[in-house]
């Protein structure tokens, strides 16, 4: 059998079984069960806990990454300051020499 006739004999028209209608309408009767909103509640809760974990680690993230930029910046300044005077120290000399 080929694959279209496959296709069409999965899919043609099923009478549903006796009582169907009658077992879905008592089923929309009745609502929604109570097990089904605990699980609801369950993951909602698991979800906010994630969403706040989740949050969390990037805000700790952000704070260490800006922390270790301003290490960062604290030891480039700092280098320019040695840097600046060894310059200064080498300018008194050559000045100095030169008289």
């Amino acid at each position: 059998m080929d694959l279209e006739g496959q296709l069409k004999n999965a899919l043609r028209r099923k009478e549903p079984a006796p009582g169907f209608a009658s077992r879905v309408m008592r089923r929309v009767d009745r609502g929604p069960r109570t097990e089904d909103r605990g699980h609801f509640r369950w993951r909602a809760a698991a979800a906010v806990l994630m969403l706040s974990a989740l949050l969390g680690g990037w805000a700790a993230h952000e704070i260490a990454a800006r922390r270790a930029g301003e290490r960062a910046r604290e030891k480039v300044l700092l280098a320019l300051h040695i840097a600046g005077s060894k310059v200064r120290y080498a300018k008194t000399q050559v000045h100095g020499i030169g008289r």
